[in-house]
């Protein structure tokens, strides 16, 4: 797209968010003209920016990490904020799908015998015929005729991307004002459900289905009224994002029950019966070939913009990373380990003046205990700041080989260095 096709968004207002307990929603709120995009302050953000766009979509699709379900779903769930059941996904598949093939057309045929509409006269001759005075005659006759559900589902899809253009269509630039539509009400919103459901039920065609289940989710999300003039996307923290994404880029072991340090209680009331007491849980581990551990505690922390050292992890944070590699180390058999390391992960703006740097990780020193003698790799966490616009960019892909060597290569390397510092 040139740069001359690109304008700004009407009422847009960006609001960076420090993380703060007052000061942590990221997300979106519409209300309505004025459109309100809160993202966190480490995310690069430009609004003059050709890619303003897709940096918005990016950061928004991230939202869905705390809608699916995880080993800690309270986590994800108790911060998710949806008012309006606003579908965004769906809205924005939608409109690309609009986008590339335009609207849905009936291409469904059924025939029937002996009813109006266009006689199929290959089908009507391999009928049985008649043979009366040396005439043939063909007493069924077969017509084709339209899908009516089908012709229905052409009415919905058109006014799905009507409205999926209504919400968000400022960010692909759409208005919807050439897309006319039948009216909608509450007994049209339970016709239209009912319709994709029994079509759901009855298509087995992948992209399909596909396209029904998000005219389902945009439909369910529609007030029958049409009077909703407010809608929120966001979560209230994005901390457990944060994390979620470090994890798909660098961690490989999936199941971690085993690497889960445990322990329990044995109370006088239950005559001393043992019963667990809820699992210590790292946040990401890489093992190796060679049976190296790397635990990488994602910290979503405002050192990064600040560079204040009080927004560093704490020592409740330190002691629980040598807690799991002191667990790891001498307790895990479900692998042959043969060396254990710790890491912080917190984000920061790689081209802010505070941090600035053409890396997308960036080593900024270690964190001790001054209980332990910390020989051990694990006693010393090494600390990173990494990109949160390369995160939110790239957390979905599929390989991130080049990501995990070069943090795995410069906690080692940083490791060798933190001991000749400590002379141990």
């Amino acid at each position: 797209m040139s740069s001359s096709k690109i304008s700004k968004i009407k009422n847009f207002h960006p609001h960076p968010v420090t993380g703060k307990a007052d000061d942590s929603f990221v997300g979106l709120r519409i209300k309505g003209n004025d459109i309100h995009f809160f993202y966190p302050e480490s995310y690069r953000f430009d609004e003059e920016s050709l890619e303003v766009r897709t940096d918005i979509i990016d950061l928004l699709r991230t939202i869905g990490i705390a809608k699916t379900s995880s080993i800690e779903p309270s986590k994800a769930n108790n911060t998710t904020r949806v008012q309006g059941e606003f579908a965004l996904m769906s809205y924005i598949w939608v409109i690309r799908d609009f986008l590339a093939n335009g609207f849905y057309i009936n291409r469904e045929k059924t025939y029937k015998v002996n009813e109006s509409g266009r006689v199929d006269w290959k089908r009507t001759m391999e009928t049985q015929p008649i043979v009366s005075n040396g005439n043939i005659i063909y007493p069924n006759i077969i017509v084709s005729v339209k899908n009516e559900v089908d012709n229905l589902i052409v009415d919905i899809h058109k006014y799905c991307v009507k409205k999926s253009i209504d919400f968000i269509g400022w960010l692909f630039n759409l208005s919807s004002s050439f897309i006319e539509t039948k009216p909608f009400n509450a007994g049209v919103k339970k016709l239209y459900i009912a319709t994709i459901k029994k079509e759901l039920d009855r298509t087995f065609e992948d992209d399909k289905r596909i396209r029904l289940k998000h005219l389902l989710n945009v439909v369910v999300g529609l007030d029958a009224n049409e009077n909703n003039d407010e809608f929120v996307y966001g979560v209230d923290s994005y901390y457990y994002i944060f994390e979620r994404m470090i994890d798909s880029i660098f961690g490989n072991v999936k199941n971690m029950s085993d690497f889960n340090p445990k322990a329990s209680w044995q109370l006088v009331r239950n005559d001393y019966r043992e019963k667990n007491s809820r699992d210590l849980r790292p946040d990401t581990i890489i093992v190796k070939e060679d049976g190296t551990v790397f635990i990488l505690d994602s910290k979503f922390y405002r050192f990064g913009f600040t560079g204040d050292e009080s927004d560093l992890p704490e020592t409740t944070s330190i002691q629980k990373q040598i807690t799991y590699g002191e667990y790891i180390s001498k307790y895990v058999t479900k692998v042959d380990v043969k060396e254990v390391y710790n890491a912080f992960l917190l984000p920061y703006d790689k081209q802010r003046d505070m941090f600035r740097s053409e890396e997308n990780l960036q080593y900024i020193g270690f964190a001790k205990s001054k209980w332990k003698d910390n020989k051990l790799g694990y006693e010393l966490v090494h600390t990173f700041l990494i990109d949160l616009h390369h995160v939110v960019k790239t957390w979905s892909r599929l390989n991130h080989s080049e990501d995990v060597e070069r943090l795995v290569s410069e906690i080692l390397e940083h490791n060798e260095e933190a001991k000749g510092i400590l002379g141990v």
